[in-house]
């Protein structure tokens, strides 16, 4: 059974601050709310600072008023501003077909067909130094396309060009890299890694599959989708 979904925005922190400060401020003052599913820090496209909200992804039940109640409530140093966000609108047919367009796209985008997940590094250094880190490791496997350091779930996924370079990467599980720190790697979830079977004839297409999940970088990228779907309707109701 899924458990319910709040998406709530917080307000206060500095702007300059590094990215990964806000979201393991976030992260350790909401826990206690339900299970954070994902915290989300955006860049401010007009300056080089970040974006004044955050939004934080709750999952369980009573999520949202647990989070409402540490409205105004000190978190390192600022306080915080807690807002629950609306469901969005039922979107017209326009916006449905550029959603759809864009999830299409970035399934089948070639950057994410091959990668691996690492786990095991030094967790408490910065992504930026996590991810330079990690590209020198396994530089011997060729072009990498995406890299994404998982604060959260204190994990990166790398993705290779080749499907070469996936393999070779899978090689380097136990390697040593920043101090001593041995790493365990992986395959990560990909549209080839781990495609759901077919349907069987008369069963419905929604079904569930054990052992299939959703490609990763679907979820890693989800807002940038959402971003540009934002964009799609300002731009529809200004014509």
């Amino acid at each position: 059974m899924d458990m319910p979904r709040t998406i709530i925005s917080v307000e206060g922190y500095d702007t300059c601050r590094p990215e990964d400060d806000i979201k393991s401020e976030l992260i350790n003052h909401f826990n206690s709310c339900g299970e954070v599913f994902n915290v989300i820090v955006r860049e401010d496209p007009t300056s080089p600072n970040l974006d004044r909200r955050a939004l934080v992804i709750l999952l369980g039940e009573g999520a949202e008023e647990k989070a409402l109640q540490l409205n105004g409530t000190d978190i390192g140093g600022w306080k915080a501003l807690v807002k629950v966000e609306p469901e969005e609108e039922e979107e017209d047919e326009e916006t449905q077909r550029y959603r759809s367009f864009l999830f299409d796209e970035l399934t089948n985008d070639r950057r994410f067909w091959y990668g691996v997940t690492v786990r095991g590094y030094d967790t408490s250094l910065p992504a930026d130094e996590v991810e330079s880190a990690l590209k020198g490791l396994f530089s011997s496997c060729g072009e990498t396309t995406h890299v994404f350091v998982n604060t959260l779930d204190k994990l990166t996924n790398i993705y290779f060009h080749q499907k070469e370079g996936e393999a070779s990467a899978l090689d380097l599980c136990g390697s040593e890299v920043g101090g001593g720190f041995k790493i365990a790697v992986q395959r990560v979830a990909t549209i080839f890694s781990n495609r759901p079977p077919p349907s069987p004839s008369g069963e419905s297409e929604s079904e569930i599959y054990f052992g299939y999940s959703i490609p990763d970088h679907m979820t890693e990228l989800s807002g940038v989708i959402h971003d540009k779907v934002a964009a799609f309707k300002k731009q529809s109701i200004s014509r």
